[in-house]
C-alpha cells in the first residue's frame, strides 16, 4: 500500500509546515503536499492525488471558503476533511457540517493535538473502499488547461468597471485570437449587455436554474447560456431581475467561474462596487484583479481602504493592477500627487474622453470604435504585457484594419437596428 497523501489548503505556509513536523512521526510516513488556493486543488489532485486528508486553513473560514470546501468534498469524498481554524467561522452549524469535515481544530494548536488528529483522518480515509477504487479525480489524469481570469472591481461606482471589462475582453480576443468569456457578476445591475448593444436570450440566473445543476457538468454547457458579439467576444449576462441575485450564492459563483475556465481561454469578471461574498468568491478564483479609481478625492481614498483590505485577506498585491480612469486637468487633484499614494503605480492612466460615451452609444468597445485615440492608444500600452511575446509587436503597431471593420459594420447599421 502507497504511504498516506496529505493536502494542506491555505496561503501561509505555517500550517503546512507543522503539519510536515507531526506527520513525520507518523508511519509509514505521510507525503505532505501545499496548495495556496481552493482554485488551485483540482490541479493538486490530478498531479499529486489521490490524497487521504486535507487539512484546511484559516483563510477558508469564511462562507465562501465553506462553501467551496463543501463543493471540494463533493468532489473527493474519500479524502478526510479537517478544517484547523484561528476563531469559529462566522457561518452557521448548518454550513460547516456541509463542508464534511471530521474534525475542527482551533489554532493554534499542540503538535500532540495535531498529530493526533491526522493519524485518526488518515485512518478513517484508508477504511473507507472508495480511496483503494481510485478518487473522483484520478491521479493518472492530465491536470486541465484552464483559462485565465481576469476580475475587475472598485471600491465606488461610476469608476468605469464595465468599460474597461469589455475593452480587456476584445482586446484579449482581437490579438491573440484565443476563446474569450465575459462573466457579468454585478448580479442586481449589470451593464455588459446594454454596453454591447446585447440582447440575450439567457443570463447566469438560468444556468444555475437548471433542475441538474447538482448532477451535470457546467463546463459541458455554459456555451449554450452565452451571447456572443460582433467582435467574437462571448458574455453570460447578469440575470435580468434584479431579485435573481438574492437565489446565487458563493458556491454558484465558483462553480460558473470554474466552468469558464475550462471552456474559454480568457475569462473577464465584471463585478460591482462591493466586497460582497460574491466578489470575494470571485477574487478567490481569480488570476489577476483589476481595482479601478477616478481621479476625485472619495475614489482615491475608497482605492486605498480597498487595498489594504485585499491585503488583510492576503491577495497577493503582485497579482493587483491599479487602474486610473477619467482623469481631468484642473479637477484639484494632481495625477503625479495620486501615483505617490500608491508606490505599485497605475497599469494605466486612462483620460476623460468623449470616444468612450460615443463606443457605448454604438455597442461596441473603444478600442474597436476608436484605435487611434489617447485613450484607445494608453489603454492598449497598459495591456500589452498581457499578451504572448509574439503578439506584442503587432499589437502595439498595428493600424487596426481588424478594429475599422468592426467599427464600420457597428456604425454602418440601419437606424431600427442601432435604437433596437
Amino acid at each position: 500500500m502507497r504511504n498516506p497523501k496529505i493536502l494542506v489548503l491555505e496561503k501561509d505556509e505555517t500550517l503546512a509546515d507543522q503539519v510536515r513536523g507531526v506527520a513525520s512521526e507518523l508511519r509509514p510516513r505521510p507525503e505532505v503536499v501545499a496548495c495556496d488556493r481552493a482554485t488551485n486543488v483540482e490541479e493538486a489532485v490530478n498531479a499529486d492525488g489521490p490524497f487521504d486528508v486535507l487539512i484546511a486553513g484559516p483563510s477558508l473560514s469564511t462562507r465562501t471558503g465553506l462553501s467551496a470546501l463543501q463543493a471540494i468534498h463533493d468532489e473527493i469524498p474519500a479524502t478526510s476533511l479537517v478544517l484547523a481554524f484561528a476563531k469559529r467561522p462566522d457561518a452557521s452549524l448548518r454550513d460547516i457540517i456541509r463542508t464534511g469535515a471530521m474534525d475542527l481544530l482551533q489554532l493554534p494548536v499542540a503538535d500532540k493535538s495535531l498529530h493526533d488528529t491526522v493519524e485518526r483522518a488518515v485512518a478513517m480515509s484508508r477504511s473507507q473502499p472508495t480511496q483503494q477504487a481510485g478518487a473522483t479525480v484520478q491521479a493518472a489524469a492530465p491536470a486541465a488547461n484552464l483559462g485565465t481570469v481576469f476580475t475587475v472591481s472598485s471600491a465606488t461606482g461610476g469608476c468605469g468597471k464595465t468599460f474597461y471589462a469589455t475593452n480587456l475582453a476584445y482586446y484579449l480576443h482581437q490579438y491573440t485570437g484565443k476563446r474569450t468569456c465575459i462573466i457579468d457578476l454585478d448580479l442586481q445591475f449589470g451593464e455588459v449587455s446594454t454596453a454591447l448593444r446585447l440582447r440575450p436570450r439567457f443570463t447566469i440566473s438560468d444556468i444555475l436554474s437548471r433542475e441538474d445543476i447538482e448532477e451535470v457538468d457546467l463546463s459541458a454547457h455554459i456555451e449554450e447560456y452565452v451571447v456572443t458579439h460582433d467582435s467574437g467576444v462571448m458574455v453570460l449576462p447578469a440575470p435580468k431581475d434584479p431579485s435573481d441575485a438574492d437565489r446565487i450564492h458563493p458556491v454558484d459563483v465558483q462553480r460558473v467561474i470554474e466552468a469558464a475556465r475550462k471552456k474559454f481561454d480568457y475569462v473577464i469578471v465584471d463585478t460591482p462596487a462591493a466586497l460582497t461574498e460574491i466578489v470575494l468568491a470571485a477574487f478567490d478564483m481569480s488570476n489577476q484583479l483589476y481595482v479601478m479609481a477616478t481621479l476625485d478625492l472619495p475614489s482615491i481614498r475608497h482605492m486605498g481602504v480597498f487595498l489594504n483590505t485585499l491585503e488583510k485577506l492576503k491577495i497577493s498585491s503582485d497579482n493587483v493592477k491599479l487602474i486610473l480612469n477619467k482623469a481631468e486637468r484642473d479637477v484639484g487633484l494632481d495625477v503625479d500627487q495620486v501615483s505617490r499614494l500608491f508606490p505599485q503605480g497605475f497599469t494605466s492612466v486612462l483620460p476623460y474622453a468623449k470616444e468612450v460615451t460615443k463606443s457605448v452609444n454604438v455597442g461596441t468597445p473603444v478600442l474597436a470604435f476608436s484605435p487611434t485615440s489617447d485613450v484607445s492608444r494608453r489603454m492598449a500600452a497598459g495591456m500589452s504585457p498581457l499578451l504572448p511575446e509574439a503578439n506584442r509587436a503587432s499589437a502595439l503597431g498595428a493600424e487596426g484594419p481588424n478594429k475599422r471593420s468592426l467599427f464600420a459594420r457597428m456604425f454602418h447599421r440601419s437606424p431600427a437596428q442601432i435604437t433596437s
